[in-house]
């Protein structure tokens, strides 16, 4: 019986292993291995690379056609195959101001997506760490189980023990084995608990499933609470918030880029032509021409097409902006309710320390009052189911804990 009180003391040392695996190692493999951010990185690049295609509007072009006819009626001497080859090189001089407003939404596009990137890193570092508190309580709740089935076993021994001296009735030996029986089952449950969460940690980094590991670091260790951020500094570094402030930016070139399609345009340009000499007959020969074109292309009546294409991308931009404002208010609740839940959970967790104090005192006291012949079964059995509860609290309070400073770290876009 002290041998399982001992261990009850001692319940919450973390066990040393070869194998252990600290929050940051682990933290690393899974970024490595994630798809998510491997499929935001690619998206990042094909912005960047938007970005650059749309720059190149500025420069000029070189363009190419080929043009080949084949008659089947012969006029006299002509040969039947005409051919034509033309090259133009355009330089636009003035188109409204489309090509730079289709810049900026390339730039504002850039913005949005390498926002989303880093919200994307926020996620999978928060289910990272999610993943690890989660394994780190299922070890723990499983050692507990383990813990209190051992007590009850030695309960259980100490009762046969009198009961085969005639010390005890067989109904306290009976409410020992059937506690014994629950205890057995508790632990069944919360090995599966542990697998699955092993599962899950395993899974996140690429490794196999039944893969076991030890952790370095676990819930029951001290963390210390962290500064509260401030929120205009929140607001500015969030990436929805930025990501929200780039598609703003990008519906409002979009306004540019439809008022001007309906400006007059200019494009000037060099031409040369390669072609057979007129009449295309046998020696005749080929000759080359050329020449500079300067175009004008000017809008003049649509019915109304400009009037409902500017009223869209006005009301698009309108409601990014209200996006924008929409994404304040959600940071701002986010952070508020996140702050709270860390100190909610961190008086949780002072509680049930000074509980399960008080509880694993009154187990003892109960135990040896129970040798002594001073207190009953019933008293010893509802000792450990009080302490049992108590311990199953403070696991839980412990892991609310730690999740909650991740979430608030992910919340404030802080990581780290």
């Amino acid at each position: 019986m002290k041998r399982a009180l001992l261990l009850v003391v001692t319940l919450g040392v973390v066990e040393l292993s070869y194998a252990q695996v600290s929050l940051d190692e682990y933290l690393s493999s899974v970024a490595e291995y994630s798809h998510t951010l491997g499929a935001a990185s690619e998206a990042t690049m094909g912005a960047d690379a938007d970005l650059r295609r749309a720059r190149k509007g500025y420069l000029p072009r070189l363009d190419m056609d080929r043009d080949m006819n084949y008659s089947f009626r012969k006029s006299g001497n002509e040969r039947r195959v005409a051919w034509s080859m033309r090259a133009d090189v355009s330089q636009p001089i003035f188109d409204g101001g489309s090509v730079r407003a289709a810049v900026k939404q390339a730039e504002a596009r850039y913005g949005a997506v390498a926002s989303d990137e880093r919200g994307a890193q926020l996620d999978v570092e928060y289910d990272a760490v999610a993943a690890y508190w989660t394994l780190s309580r299922a070890d723990i709740y499983m050692r507990a189980m383990s813990t209190y089935r051992d007590i009850v076993l030695s309960l259980r021994d100490v009762v046969r023990r009198r009961y085969d001296e005639g010390y005890t009735s067989k109904s306290d030996l009976l409410q020992v084995e059937s506690r014994l029986s629950d205890a057995e089952y508790l632990y069944s449950s919360a090995e599966q608990q542990r697998l699955v969460a092993l599962h899950s940690f395993n899974i996140l980094r690429g490794d196999e499933p039944t893969l076991d590991v030890t952790l370095a670091e676990s819930i029951l260790d001290t963390m210390l609470r962290p500064r509260r951020e401030v929120f205009e500094d929140v607001v500015a570094r969030h990436p929805d918030y930025q990501s929200s402030l780039a598609e703003s930016e990008y519906a409002r070139w979009g306004v540019r880029a439809t008022w001007a399609e309906f400006l007059p345009s200019i494009n000037i340009g060099l031409y040369g032509i390669w072609q057979p000499n007129t009449p295309n007959v046998k020696g005749a020969g080929t000759r080359l021409d050329g020449g500079v074109a300067l175009s004008f292309h000017t809008p003049i009546f649509h019915f109304g097409e400009r009037r409902v294409a500017l009223r869209s991308a006005r009301s698009a931009q309108r409601i990014a902006a209200l996006g924008v404002e929409d994404v304040v208010d959600k940071i701002s609740l986010e952070e508020s309710d996140g702050w709270t839940n860390i100190l909610s959970t961190e008086a949780r967790v002072e509680a049930a320390r000074r509980n399960l104090s008080l509880a694993r005192e009154n187990l003892e006291i109960s135990t040896y009052s129970y040798h002594e012949g001073l207190a009953t079964i019933l008293d010893v059995l509802q000792a450990q189911l009080s302490w049992l509860q108590i311990y199953e609290n403070a696991i839980a309070a412990h892991y609310d804990y730690a999740l909650a400073i991740a979430a608030y770290r992910r919340i404030t876009a802080a990581g780290r």
